[in-house]
């Protein structure tokens, strides 16, 4: 037997203009916004299981946004919520940040499934719920990516070898550009997207992005078909806290916002918070003895 209060996962797709009011944004109903790239790995990960109940956050299609969209129902679950929860997706393109901050601080979804950095949300505050920290600063390492042919990029390990390297990061990525200008690279290129970024590489414009450790053995991405590697023995720490948020134009919003942290903090004392990410390979015991660059 079904139980009573199990939340439902749908996949909806966006396409909403400003002025209209979606049948779903009401108070019957928790809307968590994510994309769709991220969406299609949460299938891929979650398969038939129910993700309210799931404790092993590792396998095919996991990663830090995936696990991320997982706890965040799990904590509004923990928190006292018993309204169902409809996942709907907005595409990846050039503007789908823009479009994804949009659709949540008008109201049209309740909140983010994923963590933003606390930069990017101070100045929304007066139109979303700040939660509390998830990833805590000095938590979030990345690794210097670059594709599997690219030999000299491969073969750096230290500092003045890396700074030789052409970087390239979305210019709206504030964290990671403020690390990637504190190493003094020769060349940072600026960008608008990820995409744009993986292409810069695989076309030899640029040598190295930064990005979460993978929880595949070796730590190799798949973008498409085509794998990128982390450097090996070189880290960095972006500086920062990132945390989930909630629309105040929704109206349920104040709400979900108190469930989820109330269910956060019960997520973090049971250590899951933790697990997921240790999991999912966003804190990789592989890289923990890695030299970290700052």
């Amino acid at each position: 037997m079904m139980r009573q209060f199990k939340q439902l996962t749908v996949a909806l797709s966006v396409a909403l203009m400003a002025s209209q009011t979606p049948a779903w944004a009401s108070d019957k109903v928790i809307t968590i916004l994510t994309q769709q790239d991220v969406f299609n790995d949460y299938q891929k990960f979650i398969g038939q299981r129910d993700p309210l109940t799931l404790t092993s956050y590792g396998g095919t299609g996991s990663r830090r946004d995936v696990v991320e969209l997982i706890l965040v129902q799990q904590a509004l679950k923990a928190g006292g919520n018993e309204l169902p929860i409809k996942i709907v997706k907005v595409d990846n393109s050039s503007d789908s940040y823009s479009r994804y901050i949009k659709e949540i601080t008008s109201g049209s979804a309740t909140m983010g499934g994923n963590s933003a950095w606390q930069i990017d949300l101070n100045p929304l505050a007066d139109k979303v719920f700040i939660s509390d920290p998830v990833i805590r600063n000095g938590e979030f390492e990345a690794g210097f990516y670059t594709t599997a042919d690219n030999a000299d990029a491969r073969l750096t390990r230290t500092l003045p070898e890396l700074q030789k390297l052409t970087a390239v990061v979305a210019e709206s990525w504030k964290p990671d550009v403020a690390t990637l200008e504190s190493l003094k690279f020769s060349n940072l290129l600026k960008t608008q997207s990820w995409d744009s970024m993986v292409g810069m590489l695989f076309k030899k414009r640029a040598d190295v992005v930064l990005a979460p450790f993978q929880p595949t053995a070796d730590m190799s991405m798949d973008v498409g078909g085509k794998k990128l590697v982390p450097i090996q023995n070189v880290k960095v720490g972006l500086q920062g806290s990132r945390h989930f948020f909630v629309s105040k134009a929704a109206p349920n919003g104040a709400q979900v916002a108190k469930q989820l942290d109330l269910g956060l903090d019960k997520l973090r004392d049971k250590g899951l918070i933790e697990k997921a990410y240790r999991e999912s390979g966003f804190f990789n015991l592989a890289t923990k003895n890695w030299n970290r660059l700052n």
